[in-house]
């Protein structure tokens, strides 16, 4: 991958502070590195710190002891610095005083050099910390870069999800209006059934995409309120009854017991997408079980199906991201695989948990469990 404006840099010829109120030092080192960096020199710690806050440097050596302000103060007020925590930073120290290089390393330098030098150490340590200098920023640069892409592509997602809309919304309407024309002409009756089949999937679709778009963004709002897990289920089954009805499917209702503490229109999406799924992948002539139950402090929400069931290793991928399975959807419904995915991540962002559980005789039972709501006595009437 080739991440533009970086390859520039690389030819750049590194800048380097030393700081030093030794004078033979202070040359001896700018021999050393001058032929392959650019090297500023200067004589104490103030000055040290002046010269960091004018110009940026690929790499500083401080000597330990310099006056008023000596290294150990400098390195420290590097690492406040806004991009000091990647600055490579060398101390200098007297080869007998290691706890001058041990103070040196817990405040956060990044290697030593003692004195008397020794040359070929001095390069060597140098051009090492620069070339981890170089993979930082080159990573850094990478991740930048692709945060970016990453931010454009979710934006350029949710504009043309929502741009559908409305378009989708003129498709149904206007076959609706050719129903009245057509009359009893089957054939064409059919066209439109397909029509508006196909509509309402890909209004599903982008319902999906933006909910997608949303969560990961973290910009999902909740109003949280107690609400009746009975009334929630039944708006529920009402909606998806046609669709039952339309695949031979009976939905029972188990008992529906609990009040949650949750957002109403995020619960009916919910359970909807549980309820959908269940009917979904269920054999016609078969039963579909929705039920609410409370457990402690909590009110679990039941959707049995008798479908062909989950198998172990498949189980793993459930509520993942595009985590499709090898069961076929019965009535040949497509599936854009986010819709277990968008149920985990709004159960989760209402303080609850999401599950399966399948029987090895076959059929799976989704749940989920929200924090029951506090009910006052009057309510409960």
């Amino acid at each position: 991958m080739v991440v533009p404006d970086m390859e520039p840099t690389a030819s750049v010829v590194p800048n380097i502070l030393i700081a030093d109120d030794d004078l033979f030092n202070l040359e001896l080192l700018k021999r050393i590195l001058q032929r392959e960096y650019q090297v500023t020199t200067v004589r104490s710690g103030e000055l040290a710190l002046e010269a960091l806050a004018r110009n940026r440097y690929q790499l500083v050596i401080l000597d330990v002891m310099m006056g008023m302000v000596d290294g150990y103060d400098v390195l420290e007020a590097i690492r406040q610095m806004p991009d000091g925590a990647t600055l490579p930073v060398i101390m200098i120290s007297a080869l007998a005083q290691s706890q001058d290089i041990i103070r040196g390393l817990q405040l956060g330098a990044n290697d030593y050099i003692t004195k008397p030098f020794d040359i070929d150490v001095v390069r060597a340590r140098v051009a090492h910390q620069l070339n981890i200098k170089q993979a930082l920023d080159e990573r850094q640069a990478v991740i930048a870069y692709l945060k970016e892409a990453h931010e454009m592509k979710d934006h350029f997602l949710r504009i043309a999800t929502h741009d559908l809309k409305s378009p989708l919304n003129n498709i149904l309407l206007a076959q609706y209006y050719l129903r009245e024309l057509v009359g009893a002409d089957p054939q064409a009756a059919k066209a439109l059934d397909a029509i508006e089949e196909t509509v309402n999937w890909m209004s599903s679709l982008v319902e999906d995409f933006l909910d997608t778009s949303m969560l990961k963004s973290g910009s999902a709002e909740l109003r949280l309120e107690a609400v009746t897990a009975e009334d929630v289920i039944w708006d529920v089954v009402d909606q998806y009854s046609a669709t039952a009805n339309r695949k031979d499917i009976t939905v029972l209702f188990g008992t529906t017991d609990g009040v949650v503490l949750a957002d109403r229109n995020r619960l009916t999406q919910i359970l909807s997408n549980l309820v959908s799924n269940a009917l979904k992948y269920s054999p016609p002539n078969r039963f579909v079980t929705v039920s609410s139950v409370v457990i402690g402090d909590r009110v679990r929400f039941n959707v049995a199906d008798e479908g062909p069931g989950i198998t172990p290793d498949e189980q793993k991928r459930l509520f993942k991201a595009f985590g499709k399975l090898s069961t076929r959807p019965t009535g040949g419904e497509s599936s854009s695989g986010l819709g277990l995915w968008i149920v985990k991540e709004l159960v989760e962002l209402q303080n609850g948990q999401v599950g399966v559980d399948c029987p090895p005789d076959g059929g799976s039972t989704f749940w989920f469990e929200l924090p029951q709501a506090a009910v006052s006595s009057e309510d409960s009437r």
